[in-house]
């Protein structure tokens, strides 16, 4: 099961951090196709978030064909999870990340030549591994 959290301090809205996890999981492998996801009720109380913020999550997910609905048995990662994400989602999930992360490095006064470094660094032991 995936651990839900939220970054409060992030300039990511919280619907959107909620789709990150789930996308990131099953890019991970850590969420599988046919999984059940929290149903929106337990995911909110858990994330202490209003109810419409899970359905808002959710609901993009499922109209980019992540997730199924099914009436009352709740949520599942779908089938055909393994297919491409859309650019377009792409692009909007890099832009808040980005904006995110250079508003925290920014307030930590990190330049971004310091930014690059690390990356480079990280991106090497990636591909060592």
């Amino acid at each position: 099961m995936v651990d839900f959290r939220l970054d409060r301090l992030s300039h990511v809205p919280f619907y959107r951090q909620i789709m990150d996890v789930i996308l990131s999981g099953i890019a991970a492998g850590t969420i599988s196709p046919g999984e059940r996801l929290p149903t929106i009720r337990d995911l909110a109380v858990k994330l202490e978030v209003n109810p419409n913020t899970v359905v808002k999550a959710y609901s993009q997910l499922q109209l980019l064909g992540v997730l199924d609905t099914q009436q009352g048995s709740g949520v599942f990662v779908g089938p055909h999870t393994d297919r491409p994400i859309p650019e377009e989602e792409k692009q909007r999930t890099l832009e808040a990340l980005c904006r995110d992360f250079v508003g925290r490095a920014q307030l930590q006064n990190i330049a971004i030549d310091e930014v690059i470094d690390h990356l480079q660094r990280m991106q090497a032991e990636s591909r060592e591994q």
